[in-house]
């Protein structure tokens, strides 16, 4: 039965997205919820214009559940998150679940997250998201499922997870403003509770969707986001390892995608293969981003 003291608290961070947060909050509403926890929904809206409340007070006005809603005014990927881990103390909650606004989860995503966290006996709990575009019917995505449940990720993400509250109120774990406006704050956040010992375990069908709005399928929009996700790579491992060490490890690294960038895009030329093409194009931009890192070129792409 759930109790006072026995809160999830389901978290949203959003920025002039109203579409994709309509979205996300009219499938937060379809979720199957656990009967041995209360489960609250809190959106913190990193807009002073307000942008998301009109959505907030539309689609919410009938939820099942509490739904509280906040403006915070500094900017930052980082901030917000912080923003949100606050209130969810603020409001007892045990669990916190964080999904970005241009997600969705599905109807059995917190169950199942819930049902693993007790089984496993683990601090945080992480599973898959499946990018799909505006307009494909949900029963036409194939999911391959790349870990089985109860697998160990290397890394954890913001998009889909559910961790214990005591990270922050017990172990001090706050998202690192450095990453503001760089993104790379999540892996950050989890890599230090995984150093601390946390268990950490990967959930199969604990399923979250990624809504890919057109400006997003572009060769452009590829090549930026590999490139950048491979600047916050370096960032990452210099924290942990130190410059020397940093600049081998992905000197040869860098080496390896260029290499690899070279070969697959020989293989399109002969096959015409789209994959083939975006795969090479991929490869480049990791290497151009291991470069940059290493030479302190940081691209702010929240900014």
């Amino acid at each position: 039965m759930a109790t006072a003291d026995n809160i999830i608290a389901i978290c949203v961070a959003t920025y002039k997205r109203p579409f994709l947060l309509k979205n996300c909050l009219s499938a937060i509403q379809l979720l199957n919820l656990p009967d041995n926890y209360k489960t609250i929904l809190i959106i913190v809206d990193n807009d002073i214009n307000e942008t998301g409340r009109c959505i907030v007070e539309d689609v919410c006005k009938n939820f099942s559940m509490p739904v509280y809603y906040f403006v915070e005014s500094e900017r930052g990927i980082a901030t917000v998150r912080n923003r949100l881990l606050q209130e969810a103390l603020n409001h007892g909650a045990k669990l916190i679940g964080f999904i970005d606004d241009d997600e969705f989860p599905g109807s059995g995503w917190l169950i199942n997250h819930t049902v693993a966290l007790h089984k496993f006996n683990a601090d945080v709990v992480t599973g898959p998201v499946v990018s799909t575009l505006e307009t494909t019917p949900l029963d036409e995505i194939k999911i391959n499922y790349k870990f089985n449940t109860g697998h160990i990720p290397r890394h954890v993400a913001a998009g889909n997870v559910l961790f214990k509250s005591e990270l922050t109120s017990q172990h001090g774990l706050w998202f690192d403003t450095t990453y503001n406006f760089t993104g790379g704050e999540d892996f950050h956040f989890f890599d230090r509770s995984s150093e601390k010992g946390h268990v950490h375990i990967w959930v199969a069908d604990a399923i979250i969707y990624e809504t890919i709005i057109k400006e997003r399928t572009t060769k452009k929009y590829l090549f930026f986001r590999h490139f950048t996700g491979a600047i916050n790579n370096v960032i990452q491992y210099k924290f942990n390892n130190g410059i020397s060490s940093t600049w081998i490890h992905f000197l040869i690294k860098a080496l390896g995608k260029i290499i690899g960038a070279l070969i697959t895009f020989i293989a399109y030329l002969i096959t015409f293969k789209a994959g083939r093409l975006e795969k090479s194009i991929i490869k480049l931009a990791s290497a151009a981003g291991y470069i940059s890192g290493l030479l302190n070129i940081i691209v702010e792409r929240y900014r």
